[in-house]
């Protein structure tokens, strides 16, 4: 099973929607998250239908000219059995056809603003908790850095959340899994 992750930065250009197709058909990922939509639920379910894609989707709406998360799956290869939604967290339980084995797919959307990050670090641990044994796949933006190294621009400072998202990414047991094409990994 192939997942890919993609800060898309807006999904309302046609030429955004093409590559989104030819992405899907090229890679044929049976899941794809896509962070920063900037659109709503209707207007992704009417990319779909317009562009043909055999794909079946959930997510959350933009919230203004920011956000919008969305988990798309292709249903020749993956069921998903149920899915929650939190605030910036997409949480689906799922399993690939053929297979008996669950797994719980998590797209994230981490906030700018840093009021809402303890929060949102603490919805992503509660995604976790609700199917605490099965194995877990979680893609995103989460909109922090772990260490400085990996601040580009702006004000070059440590914070409280540095240290919060690490500890969760600890107490989690999270992997940061190399990228097979990183072009778009933390690149503007």
């Amino acid at each position: 099973m192939i997942v890919t992750s993609w800060n898309i930065r807006g999904l309302n250009s046609k030429g955004k929607q093409r590559y989104l197709k030819e992405r899907l058909r090229k890679d044929k990922p049976g899941i794809m998250i896509i962070q920063e939509t900037k659109i709503n639920m209707q207007q992704m379910e009417g990319i779909i239908k317009k562009l043909k894609i055999q794909y079946e989707v959930m997510g959350q709406d933009e919230n203004g000219t920011a956000g919008g998360l969305v988990i798309m799956w292709n249903p020749e290869e993956i069921i998903f059995e149920n899915w929650t939604s939190l605030p910036r967290v997409l949480i689906g339980m799922c399993r690939v056809i053929g297979s008996a084995e669950r797994i719980l797919i998590t797209g994230v959307y981490g906030p700018h603003i840093p009021g809402e990050r303890e929060r949102f670090l603490k919805n992503v641990q509660d995604a976790r908790r609700i199917y605490p044994e099965t194995p877990w796949i979680i893609g995103g933006d989460f909109n922090m850095i772990r260490t400085m190294d990996e601040k580009k621009g702006g004000i070059r400072r440590p914070d409280q959340f540095m240290d919060m998202f690490n500890e969760m990414i600890t107490e989690q047991r999270l992997v940061d899994i190399q990228t097979i094409n990183g072009i778009f990994t933390w690149n503007n």
